[in-house]
Order: structure tokens, then sequence, then C-alpha cells
């Protein structure tokens, strides 16, 4: 599972579970419990949401996935129940993956994303009743979280990031020292040789796209994967309705229009530093995806009402899944300080 997240890099219903029930031509009751997906239509997309919570008038936090075009939702069911005891937790199959619908005539940009995030957010302010929600963006997710958050901070009571991506480029070649330093240590000239033919852009992009970057995370994995980290069981296989869907068309349909954000000098948050909402990152210690070292350089940076980095000690690139106990304690801490009523 770790091969994989780091492949991708960024590797009774109160409501009726329908388009009609979710339009929220009626108030939800305060003391229900929510539990309802549908298909939501985004702009010219219907895309798919999972919504659980314990009560309606719990804070809501819009989980946004990394990938590009890998759902969480699966992984969300397995480790983020115990978030429903205290949120409305939202999690959104972005176009194109998961349980969304797909349209491969549109081009695909971050800003399209962020658009999509904005609708989302929309509909669960209109429908819940609330001018501001919580948002997670974790890897991939996090760009477009930031990005979503700086463009309309009114609509959100504090950002979280985890996984978060910074400069992809740097990233990369972090990761890429510290696996030629461990294989040396390791006396490993195999490693070594492969690594030699992995050619590298001047801003760390790989000359060969996607292709490349997936090359080297299968190479490197053994060294990028830490022993302290709580190992995760693949997604795709996690539950029935996800295991029949085709989870890497889209990945590759994705990568290969979004590559030079993702892998590439495209991307560089350092040169988005103010915000004008609470922050938060959650950084996991042995994350070599989206680099644990670029996260916390980046955090300095950062100029915002509050701010706050929580260190996770036992995990790497998935800290929510990872640590689960510990993030719902972080989340509950960032709800109190920052009350949406």
């Amino acid at each position: 599972m770790k091969q994989i997240l780091a492949i991708l890099l960024f590797c009774a219903a109160v409501f009726q579970p329908d388009y009609a029930g979710a339009q929220g031509t009626k108030r939800p009751l305060k003391t229900a419990t929510v539990d309802t997906a549908f298909l939501l239509p985004v702009n010219g997309v219907k895309q798919y949401l999972e919504i659980k919570g314990a009560s309606a008038d719990k804070p809501i936090l819009l989980f946004i996935h990394g990938g590009p075009s890998w759902p969480a939702t699966p992984t969300n069911r397995k480790y983020s129940q115990d978030l429903t005891k205290d949120f409305v937790f939202v999690s959104w199959d972005q176009r194109n993956c998961g349980k969304s619908q797909t349209d491969t005539t549109v081009t695909l940009t971050p800003e399209l994303y962020v658009a999509d995030a904005h609708v989302v957010t929309q509909f669960l302010q209109k429908h819940y009743h609330r001018r501001k929600i919580f948002v997670v963006g974790h890897s991939w997710g996090s760009l477009i979280g930031v990005m979503l958050v700086q463009q309309y901070p009114q609509d959100y009571a504090a950002y979280i990031g985890m996984g978060q991506m910074v400069n992809p480029g740097k990233s990369e070649l972090l990761a890429k020292n510290y696996v030629v330093q461990q294989a040396t240590l390791q006396k490993d000239t195999a490693t070594l040789a492969a690594l030699a033919k992995i050619s590298f852009n001047q801003d760390g992009s790989y000359q060969n796209g996607l292709a490349g970057l997936m090359q080297f995370r299968m190479l490197s994995d053994k060294y990028l994967s830490s022993k302290e980290e709580v190992e995760l069981p693949n997604p795709m296989t996690l539950y029935a309705d996800y295991q029949a869907l085709d989870w890497m068309t889209p990945v590759m349909r994705a990568g290969k229009q979004l590559d030079r954000y993702i892998s590439g000098g495209k991307t560089d948050l350092m040169q988005r530093p103010t915000f004008q909402l609470p922050v938060y990152f959650v950084v996991g210690k042995y994350d070599h995806t989206t680099s644990a070292e670029l996260a916390q350089q980046y955090f300095a940076t950062i100029k915002a009402p509050k701010k706050q980095l929580f260190l996770f000690e036992h995990s790497g690139h998935a800290p929510s899944w990872q640590e689960p106990p510990l993030f719902r304690t972080r989340l509950l801490q960032i709800a109190a300080a920052n009350p949406t009523k």
C-alpha cells in the first residue's frame, strides 16, 4: 500500500440517498444522524459525495483527496469513522475517478478542481445552513486546498494540510538524494545503477514525465518507507463497490495532463505564503512522497491569523489513516479553537 500511495504521489439515513433528497429543500434536523451518498452535478459532471455524521449539527469537514484521480472514500470509510462522531464528514470523489462520472472532453487543471471544490462547498453550506466549513487537503488535494481557501477564505473555518504539497520538483530531488544516501550505506549497487538511468530535469521533474515518477517510486520504495510507519492496505480491495471500479485508467489520464503540476516546477507554494484564515499542517515524520522537510519549511513562511504544525511520529504520507486516534484529537483541537457557530 505504501508503494501505491507513493506512486500516485499525492501517490438509517436522514436524507434520501439521491440528488433530489440532497437539494436541501427541507432543513435537516440538527439532532438527526447523517448517512447519505449521492451524485451531485458539479460543473457539468456528476460527482460522488458520501456524507456521515452523528448529528447534522456537527461542524462540516470536507476531505479533498490526492492522486490526482485516486479516491479516498474506501480508506476514509475504514479509518475515519470516529471522525463522524464529531463532524459531518464529507468524502468526495473528484471528477473522473471513483464513483464520479468521467468527462474526457475537458482539459484538467488545478483551477478546474478548485472550481469543483467550491461548488461542493456551496452545496454543503446551503444544505446544512452553515457559513463556514473545515477543509482537509491531502497530497494532490493539498494543492487544491491551498488554492481554494486562498481564493475563498470567507467560506472556510480553517485549512488542514496533510501530506502537504509544496514544490514537487524539490521534493523529488530530496527523495532521490535520500535514496542514494541509503543505498550507498547498504552497498546496494543495483539500486544505484538503476537510479542513474532515471533522468531528472534541473527543476526536479522527470524527463519522461509520469513514467519517470512511477519508475523512481517503484525502485525506491524500500528506502522511502520506514518501519515506524503503520502499514495500510490496498484501498482497491477494501469494499466491494470500489473493487469493481477501474482505478488506474483515470490516474494515468490525469497524471499525463497534470504532470507539470505534480512532479515539475510548475507548482511552488512557497510563492503563496499568505492566508486569511487559520492554517494547520499535519505532517508525517517519514513522508518522502511530499517532503516533510519542505512542508515544515513552507509552514515557517506562512502568514495566517492562526497557525500550528502537528508532527506525527509514526506516519508517512497519510497520518489520518496511519494514526487515526491522534488525528481525531488534533481535529477536535482545531474545531474547538475555530468554532463555526
